[in-house]
């Protein structure tokens, strides 16, 4: 009777410690992005270009498998925008995949929750905007997905890492490309 008394105690304890001590929720990574009209000359001809948080490209996301990444959009076009990322499994949120038809364009001065995981997935991707021609004038950037450090590669680690992106560009802005 006493041995079952103290395995049932030793039991708890062991219960208590690890639910107090153990954190099984994977990192979250937060971001704010603003989208705005530029204007750049990419053929000699000056034209209106997309830029996010005043960028172009758009911001670089490093992130490691696993991470939760929650990423609010806030509009300043006078157009709807919506982004896709191509080639992110889109885990606990499939409909946030930035299809137009599964989600709805951020309305001009709205804003847009994104939030999805880079579960079990390791290597170099991109996002861009989904809707008219936004894709042609700017707008998209680099997404890139890191192993963790506790799971093991069959590759050597990379001696440096850089992002290419190719796109196309008119000599006409993406509004008059569209009609």
């Amino acid at each position: 009777m006493r041995r079952t008394t103290l395995l049932h105690l030793g039991c708890s304890i062991l219960a208590l410690w690890s639910a107090y001590f153990v954190n099984a929720e994977d990192d979250y990574k937060y971001y704010e992005w603003t989208v705005t009209y530029g204007t750049a000359s990419p053929l000699g001809v000056s034209q209106k270009i997309l830029l996010i948080n005043g960028q172009f490209p758009g911001p670089r996301l490093d992130l490691v498998t696993n991470n939760n990444v929650i990423l609010n959009l806030i509009n300043k076009l006078d157009e709807p925008f919506l982004l896709t990322w191509n080639g992110i499994k889109q885990r606990k949120n499939s409909w946030q995949d930035g299809v137009l038809g599964t989600n709805c364009p951020v309305p001009p001065n709205g804003n847009y929750t994104y939030k999805f995981q880079t579960k079990d997935q390791i290597g170099s991707y991109t996002y861009f905007p989904s809707t008219g021609m936004h894709r042609a004038a700017g707008g998209f950037g680099a997404l890139n997905v890191y192993a963790r450090s506790v799971i093991p590669v069959p590759y050597a680690k990379p001696a440096g890492d850089f992002s290419l992106l190719v796109g196309d560009w008119y000599a006409a802005g993406h509004k008059v490309v569209f009609v």
